[in-house]
């Protein structure tokens, strides 16, 4: 099981997903649920016609299988299975459309494909919140990505990348990035000197030679012995790991990224059910322009990335990565901070949907 883990964990980078598909679609799960009976859920049904919300919750990632050196083809299909509803030629020919206009048309040169760039930002921990200009910010972030698309879906004039064809293709962004944007390595940002020490970018200049490039350049290859377990119940099927194991453990390496991309089996989307859906109802509604609400979540994420970064030491930089020792006891609060995050991106998903689409 481990070799498997390792081997999954490793090619994730290939689709990128941030949370992994289960996490994109339990955020989805949850909005669908509290938009049950509201204007907005009429709406989104007319824009995705007979796509549901999570399946276009993954839409954003299933659009990197687009090769642009080959023609702008989908060169694998059935590689991934969360992507086979959107593999038809029909669905295909829209992914390679969004692809084709947001492939060369950004800010930041020397990236794979521009699309792929509107899933992140990269904010210093050392920041208190995000602000346009910080490193690792830019125009066409995930905080700009997620404002130009909801301008879209209220009908206002936009221009610049992402270049968005129609509210369909926003709410399909949309649909997606809010998950991405409460990840919290899609937000908050460890700068690394070659010793392996916190650096600050703002204070001591941004050197492209520190970014960790979303923890896809810290590799986990070792971590503490994990505690003993009281007895208890056995895990749950498909869960690796447990309460008092750290993550990491036994095997190696794995890129930071994909340790906090996997969701256990106990918050995939299958598991959504009244609880769930009672908890989300619990948290706190924003008020305001829509707008200004990727903003708020991007430092509130940058907060929670700070957690998730705490007690973790590093190696000295070893070619283009660090190696990454994780602290007693991460799993479990690093599961805490899983299930805090997927309930407010459903939660979020939900009230920006509403404010966009009150009637």
């Amino acid at each position: 099981m481990r070799a498997l883990l390792l081997t999954v964990c490793l090619s994730l980078p290939a689709l990128a997903h941030a949370w992994g598909a289960d996490g994109h679609q339990t955020v989805a799960t949850i909005a669908a649920g509290l938009l049950q009976g509201t204007p907005a859920e009429a709406r989104v049904t007319a824009l995705l016609g007979g796509m549901t919300l999570p399946q276009a919750a993954v839409w954003a990632d299933c659009a990197k299988g687009i090769s642009p050196a080959r023609g702008y083809s989908y060169p694998n299909p059935g590689k991934y299975a969360e992507c086979a509803p959107l593999e038809t030629p029909e669905r295909i020919a829209e992914m390679a459309d969004y692809v084709k206009r947001n492939d060369r048309q950004c800010t930041l040169a020397g990236e794979d494909s521009c699309h792929k760039q509107l899933h992140y930002t990269d904010v210093a921990l050392q920041r208190s919140r995000y602000l346009l200009g910080f490193a690792g910010t830019r125009e066409d972030d995930i905080v700009g990505a997620l404002r130009h698309a909801l301008q879209v879906l209220q009908g206002q004039p936009v221009a610049g990348p992402p270049q968005l064809r129609s509210p369909r293709e926003a709410l399909l962004l949309v649909a997606h990035l809010v998950g991405d944007i409460h990840q919290p390595l899609h937000v908050g940002a460890v700068y690394l000197s070659a010793q392996g020490q916190r650096v600050d970018p703002e204070k001591q200049g941004f050197d492209p030679a520190s970014d960790t490039v979303g923890g896809n350049s810290l590799w986990v290859t070792a971590a503490p012995k994990p505690a003993p377990l009281p007895p208890a119940a056995p895990s749950a099927p498909g869960a690796h790991t447990h309460p008092g194991e750290p993550v990491g453990a036994g095997f190696g390496p794995v890129k930071l990224h994909s340790v906090w991309d996997g969701v256990p089996e106990k918050f995939k989307p299958a598991r959504v059910d009244a609880a769930w859906l009672a908890a989300a109802r619990r948290l706190p509604h924003h008020s305001g322009d829509p707008l200004a609400w990727p903003a708020r979540w991007a430092t509130e994420s940058l907060d929670v990335a700070r957690e998730a970064f705490d007690g973790m030491s590093f190696s000295p930089r070893q070619d283009r990565h660090w190696s990454v020792v994780l602290p007693e006891g991460y799993s479990p609060r690093a599961e805490q901070i899983k299930h805090q995050q997927l309930l407010r991106a459903g939660a979020r998903l939900a009230q920006v949907l509403q404010a966009v689409f009150p009637r």
